[in-house]
C-alpha cells in the first residue's frame, strides 16, 4: 500500500508515468472505489447526500468512459488498467487535499480568500497531472495531452453543472 501511495505522489509530482504502475485489477478496483468515495465527500459539502453520490458516480464513469475512448482511438486497450488506476489514484490524492481546502472556501467570508486561490491551484494542478498521464498513455507531446485534459475538464465541469441544475438543490 505504501508503494502505491508513493507512486501516486510521484505521479502527481510528474516524476512517474502511468506505465510505471504494475497492471493490477485489485489496484484498479480500489482506486475507482476511493475516487468515488472522495468525490462523494467533496460534493457532500455543498449538495445533499443523494446528489453527491450521483455526481461522484457520474464523474467516475465519465473518466472511465473518456479513457476508453482515448485508448480506442489510439488502439492501445492494453493500457486500460494502468491509465485508469493512475487517473483514479491521483484524483483521489488531489481530492483528499481538496477536502479541507473546499471547507475553507465554503466558510470564507469573501471569494478573495487564500483558500479560493488554493482551490483554483488544485484544479490547475489536477489538469496538469491528467495531461501528464494522458501524454504518456497516448504517446504524444505534453501540450497535446494538456489539450485533451482541458477538454476532459471542460466536459466534466459542464456535465456536473448541468446535473446540478437537474438533480441537486444547493445547500445554503
Amino acid at each position: 500500500m505504501i508503494q502505491w501511495i508513493k507512486f501516486f505522489i510521484e505521479l502527481c509530482l510528474l516524476k512517474s508515468a502511468p506505465q510505471d504502475a504494475p497492471s493490477s485489477k485489485s489496484a484498479l478496483y480500489f482506486t475507482v472505489l476511493t475516487y468515488f468515495i472522495v468525490g462523494s465527500i467533496i460534493t457532500i459539502q455543498t449538495q445533499p447526500f443523494g446528489s453527491s453520490v450521483t455526481i461522484a458516480a457520474i464523474q467516475t464513469v465519465l473518466i472511465i468512459f473518456m479513457t476508453n475512448i482515448i485508448l480506442w482511438i489510439r488502439k492501445t486497450p492494453e493500457r486500460y488498467s494502468q491509465t485508469i488506476t493512475s487517473l483514479m489514484g491521483t484524483g483521489t490524492l488531489i481530492g483528499l487535499v481538496a477536502i479541507p481546502v473546499l471547507s475553507l472556501v465554503i466558510g470564507a467570508e469573501s471569494e478573495d480568500s487564500i483558500a479560493s486561490v488554493i482551490w483554483v491551484a488544485l484544479i490547475i494542478w489536477e489538469t496538469v497531472v491528467i495531461a501528464h498521464i494522458l501524454r504518456h498513455t497516448m504517446e504524444m507531446p505534453f501540450i497535446a495531452g494538456l489539450g485533451v485534459a482541458l477538454v476532459y475538464m471542460y466536459m466534466s465541469f459542464a456535465i456536473t453543472l448541468r446535473l446540478l441544475k437537474v438533480i441537486a438543490i444547493p445547500v445554503n
